[in-house]
């Protein structure tokens, strides 16, 4: 089993923050303003049909997710003390999603639906390609 990470959407208590669903099939909820996710082994998911119907101008719904191997969460203030330096995006790729504007996952530009990569990080509600 794989962990899987999106960004929830739906109003209530939760709304824009990280989704982290475990393996066994418990949910979590992470603050994208106070935590930092590190994912391992990570691939890009994007369910195209939903995705079309959005950019098309329906209501958003659930239509992409991370899949990973492992999961680390790292709260800002344990960052602040951390021998690391706090992550920034200096350096790194952004890869962006939003089925208003386009239907798939983007890469400078390019469609990277279903790719996969070995480190990804969020940085706010921001995702990055970790350098190699």
């Amino acid at each position: 089993m794989k962990y899987k990470v999106r960004f929830h959407l739906a109003k209530g208590e939760y709304y824009r923050h990280f989704q982290v669903t475990l393996p066994d099939g418990r949910r979590k909820f992470y603050d994208p303003e106070s935590n930092f996710i590190y994912m391992e082994n990570a691939r890009l998911y994007n369910n195209c049909k939903v995705a079309e119907k959005i950019y098309g101008g329906r209501n958003k719904t659930v239509c992409s997710w991370i899949e990973c191997d492992n999961v680390r969460i790292e709260g800002m203030l344990g960052s602040l003390f951390s021998p690391d330096p706090l992550p920034t995006a200096d350096g790194k790729i952004e890869l962006k999603y939003n089925p208003r504007k386009s239907p798939h996952w983007l890469e400078n530009g390019k469609n990277v639906d279903f790719k996969k990569y070995s480190r990804l990080l969020t940085i706010e509600n921001r995702v990055f390609v970790e350098a190699e």
